[in-house]
């Protein structure tokens, strides 16, 4: 099934709330950025839902569209159809109309300390250091001096290829989310739900992000920015250009239909990294479905190849929930290994094929439970291989 790629531009501020507690009088909403992949799952299917209020009361009463087509590709609620969010990223147009450009939040094992990107490299563990996990080798940072890393930085898409290509990106080759989007924080005030009063003391602040920062304040010199989405199962239904209404309040976003195709690596060597690129809900928290440990080993086993884990970069663990519009109830929080993370892996064995379909497919195990499968098909545990040299 064909991948069909769209630049998804907004038009108003986005909020893209993070999972933190908030609710009390003085508090900050804090937002997500780079968004979780469900966001745009859900935006899109609300889009072809709502193209046709017929098929939204199906959906909504039966679980189910009457149109062949649109029952094919969103399915129901315990089982998806052919939709799948394929992939996800920043992204930025040079000239209106161009290609847009695919921007990626630093991997795990890269920093940018000063003016230059420098890498965590697999190293083994020194002798009389103890570490919390099994692995042989440790990610340790490799820097001629100690100076504290620049946050909030991205890669834009020749030094992003570097990268997978197992190089050291060029320093002119990142970008300041400045850049790209800048925050725009509102304030508001609790409403009594009888009255429709303001209530006294419920005053807070909610983190919005405003895009298509002015050329002149971006060295990049993009004319807009937004997201670059990749969808499986919607050639046919949806079309090639309209609106959304995306993350909190339903704020206005532009969808255009683009030619993009990502670039593929074959592993070498023996050796292969694995990125993530969304967050992954692994059955063993940190650990991918398919790596089981034996004695003191971890061995990923997949349908006509395997390898060896050997070191892995995991950022900060992120908490994942949503609405599920059709039991219209949230959905359970499940905590999940940040997009970013990257896991390398030694004495591959096999066909190089067999491991490009199980990545093609995301990871996750064979037997999925219906939540599972409904998470795949809102993006999750996507990951791209790049080269280790």
């Amino acid at each position: 099934m064909s991948i069909t790629y769209y630049y998804v531009r907004p038009t108003d501020s986005l909020f893209i709330r993070g999972n933190q507690d908030f609710g009390d009088g003085g508090e900050h909403g804090a937002g997500q950025m780079p968004p979780p992949p469900s966001l745009f799952a859900g935006a899109f299917r609300s889009a072809l839902l709502g193209k046709d209020a017929r098929q939204l009361a199906d959906f909504l009463s039966h679980g189910q569209c009457s149109k062949p087509e649109l029952a094919q590709c969103l399915g129901t609620p315990n089982a998806p159809g052919s939709f799948r969010i394929h992939w996800l990223s920043l992204a930025g147009e040079s000239k209106a109309g161009d290609v847009p450009e695919p921007l990626m939040p630093l991997p795990a094992d890269l920093r940018m300390l000063g003016k230059n990107f420098a890498a965590l490299e697999p190293r083994p563990v020194p002798c009389g250091v103890q570490l919390a996990g099994d692995l042989p080798l440790c990610a340790t940072l490799v820097s001629v001096k100690q100076e504290k890393p620049t946050d909030d930085i991205y890669l834009r898409s020749q030094g992003f290829q570097q990268y997978l290509q197992g190089q050291k990106p060029d320093p002119s080759q990142g970008i300041k989310s400045g850049c790209l989007y800048k925050k725009d924080p509102r304030l508001g005030i609790g409403l009594s739900t009888d009255a429709r009063t303001a209530e006294e003391g419920q005053i807070y602040t909610t983190e919005g992000y405003a895009f298509n920062v002015p050329p002149s304040e971006s060295t990049a010199r993009f004319v807009s920015t937004g997201f670059l989405v990749g969808m499986k199962g919607v050639a046919d239904v949806l079309p090639d250009q309209g609106h959304l209404r995306l993350g909190g309040d339903g704020r206005s976003a532009h969808y255009r239909r683009v030619s993009f195709s990502p670039s593929a690596i074959v592993p070498q060597n023996g050796r292969f990294r694995l990125l993530l690129q969304t967050p992954a809900l692994f059955t063993k928290g940190w650990l991918p479905d398919g790596v089981t440990q034996l004695n003191i080993t971890y061995r990923l086993q997949g349908d006509g190849f395997s390898a060896r884990l050997v070191c892995a970069a995991l950022g900060r663990r992120d908490i994942i929930s949503g609405w599920d519009m059709y039991q219209w109830c949230p959905k359970p929080a499940e905590a999940a290994v940040p997009a970013g993370s990257v896991y390398w892996f030694d004495e591959f064995e096999g066909e190089v094929g067999r491991l490009a379909e199980w990545v093609e497919g995301g990871l996750w195990s064979k037997n999925l439970t219906t939540a599972q499968k409904s998470r795949r098909a809102e993006g999750y545990n996507r990951a791209i291989v790049g080269l280790w040299n």
